[in-house]
């Protein structure tokens, strides 16, 4: 007997969970530990058919084994309750080896992976009910052009735009000849242009060579997009959306909110609501003088029992004049439910050389190569928005990638 088809089908987008991460040299698995116990209940209670996770599942090519942990425990638990489909996607971020050496076993617990585009495009291809669902991770250079000699940085740009949406195309077309009227959903990990980067993210890193334009995804009825933590639909089309990271990956997306989205689909219609994520630890930049420090600390500090206690980004105002106040934020903190993770100057704002010269200096561990490369611009003049300086940093970025895929396989390689 044939029965009916449910009455929708119920898709969930998350996206960039970094597990793994650090902030100032803590580790964050208490926090990512919270947030999949969340994430678990939200979809026992939800019951979704499928769990989109958009790419940058680890933070680093070859994660530490309490990552690991975290990532193969929650996906063990969501299969022995909810017992949806699990689609993972590489990002930037992850190892394909990595991702793709347990495949085989998680799909014994409905666990698809794509960590990079399969030979056979009807890999990518995933049918339910009410959806068809196209799995496409983050494209490499490699992946979507062949480098020809000669080639000027805006003609790579160009090849590389011009791959990822053949390859877009491709997978559209391949789904909409197997949709037979059901909605298409499109997934991928990249920048599209008209998306509003995170303050911890810069104008220059790697992956702006392939923006896209949101023309890539047209016939999609929704993409689930990762590789920028700031929630939001791209161009003002909210068919086509980044869902964030699940928690603030440094103190300047502090203030940024934190989702999970849902998609349900039936016949023709679409909706699509967000779930906010609680706050798991308080990320807070405060401003205090070293005469209050403790007083303006204390009314910050967590309550009593809670599991994470708040960090703390703390500038002091006055601290050119005490030499000492590593040692006093030390014991004005050490009697609080807080930790202060990084004590900072206030910010310049006089151009006076004496002035500037009484700035701590950076080191290089506090750069990153896009900040380095970006001051290197500004004392040659060069504005990075002319002709000049765009051809700099697409340079500059088809390099940087070239290195990140280099050390990806030599981390994976190292940890074989």
């Amino acid at each position: 007997m044939n029965l009916p088809a449910p009455p929708m089908t119920r898709l969930v987008h998350t996206a960039d969970w970094h597990l793994g991460a650090r902030l100032m040299d803590c580790e964050r698995h208490d926090e990512h530990r919270v947030f999949l116990d969340w994430l678990l209940q939200q979809l026992i209670e939800l019951r979704p058919d499928l769990l989109i996770v958009a790419g940058d599942i680890f933070d680093v090519a070859a994660p530490a084994q309490e990552a690991l942990k975290l990532y193969y425990t929650f996906l063990s638990r969501l299969a022995g309750t909810v017992k949806c489909q699990t689609l993972i996607l590489g990002g930037n971020h992850d190892s394909p080896a990595t991702l793709h050496a347990p495949r085989d076993v998680l799909r014994a617990l409905a666990v698809r992976v794509v960590a990079t585009p399969p030979a056979d495009l009807n890999e990518a291809v995933l049918e339910f009910a009410h959806a068809v669902v196209c799995a496409v991770p983050y494209l490499k250079e490699r992946d979507v052009r062949t480098a020809a000699p000669g080639q000027s940085a805006d003609e790579v740009a160009a090849a590389i735009r011009t791959g990822i949406t053949d390859h877009y195309r491709a997978v559209f077309n391949l789904a909409h000849a197997k949709a037979a009227g059901r909605l298409i959903v499109g997934t991928g990990h990249l920048t599209a242009v008209g998306s509003e980067i995170s303050p911890s993210e810069r104008t220059i890193h790697i992956g702006n060579l392939g923006a896209v334009e949101t023309r890539c995804f047209d016939g999609f009825a929704y993409t689930a997009l990762g590789h920028i933590h700031r929630p939001q639909s791209v161009g003002g089309d909210e068919r086509v959306r980044y869902v964030g990271s699940p928690i603030p990956l440094s103190f300047a997306e502090a203030d940024l909110r934190k989702e999970i989205r849902v998609i349900d689909l039936a016949g023709t219609a679409l909706t699509q609501r967000a779930i906010p994520i609680p706050v798991f630890r308080p990320l807070l930049r405060l401003t205090t003088t070293a005469a209050t420090l403790g007083a303006d600390l204390a009314p910050h500090q967590g309550a009593a029992g809670d599991p994470l206690p708040p960090w703390v980004e703390l500038t002091v105002t006055d601290c050119r004049a005490h030499p000492d106040i590593a040692r006093q934020v030390r014991e004005a903190a050490a009697p609080l439910r807080l930790h202060v993770l990084k004590v900072l100057p206030p910010p310049l704002v006089a151009t006076d050389p004496a002035a500037a010269s009484a700035t701590p200096a950076l080191s290089l561990s506090d750069l990153r190569p896009e900040d380095v490369f970006a001051e290197r611009l500004r004392r040659e003049a060069i504005d990075h928005a002319s002709a000049e300086g765009q051809a700099l940093v697409q340079t500059f970025a088809e390099l940087m990638s070239g290195l990140h895929e280099t050390a990806v396989v030599e981390k994976t390689e190292a940890a074989s």
